[in-house]
């Protein structure tokens, strides 16, 4: 048989970890740099176990301890007993990060070719009652497309969005490729695509006679 849980009153209160708690419910500038300090590492060591990316383990830290911090603010955490606010930090950590990786690995795996290069032609503004996903399909798209991608000053920018939408690679793979984070391919992505988008818009009223 499991023992009961403890009972607050029967348990001396620890003045060191209760003031801590207030003084972060209390959002307290000096008790807030000081649970950081002592926290910080810890917390890292946890993303370092999900992932390599050193971006996404400061990312992850964050978000993490902003989030704790938040909580307590809100009021939901009460302090009961000597330890059981390194208790609920610990467990409440573990699941904030638990959720970061699933996010994480859930967006990575949806970002492949042929979503990205659907929704490039997609979010064009064509006419006539083309059909966005056969022009992806077709031979004259293939060809617009690698022509808009050559047309990028960028080399990097040009050779991320040409794994991901020609080659049919994830994001990881194309970051793994180039020797830089999963961050880095996602922001060349963004500054990328707009400008293809808008080349790809260009040739494509072209094809179908349009001024």
């Amino acid at each position: 048989m499991s023992s009961p849980a403890p009972n607050a009153s029967s348990l001396p209160r620890d003045l060191g970890e209760e003031t801590l708690v207030k003084g972060l419910a209390q959002n307290d500038p000096g008790t807030i740099a000081d649970f950081l300090g002592r926290t910080h590492r810890q917390v890292y060591a946890m993303s370092a176990r999900l992932t390599g990316d050193p971006d996404l383990r400061h990312d992850w830290t964050h978000d993490t301890l902003l989030k704790i911090l938040d909580e307590l603010k809100k009021g939901r955490f009460e302090y009961r007993w000597p330890g059981c606010f390194w208790s609920w930090f610990q467990k409440r950590c573990h699941f904030l990060m638990i959720n970061h990786y699933r996010s994480h690995r859930k967006l990575n795996d949806s970002l492949t070719s042929l979503e990205i290069g659907s929704e490039v032609v997609a979010k064009l503004s064509i006419g006539n009652g083309a059909d966005p996903l056969r022009l992806m399909e077709s031979v004259e798209a293939r060809a617009i497309l690698d022509d808009c991608l050559e047309q990028l000053d960028n080399e990097d920018h040009r050779r991320a969005l040409a794994g991901i939408l020609l080659d049919d690679q994830p994001y990881q793979a194309v970051a793994d490729e180039m020797g830089v984070t999963l961050n880095t391919v996602r922001s060349w992505i963004r500054r990328g695509r707009e400008s293809v988008r808008r080349c790809v818009a260009s040739r494509y009223h072209k094809v179908l006679g349009e001024e």
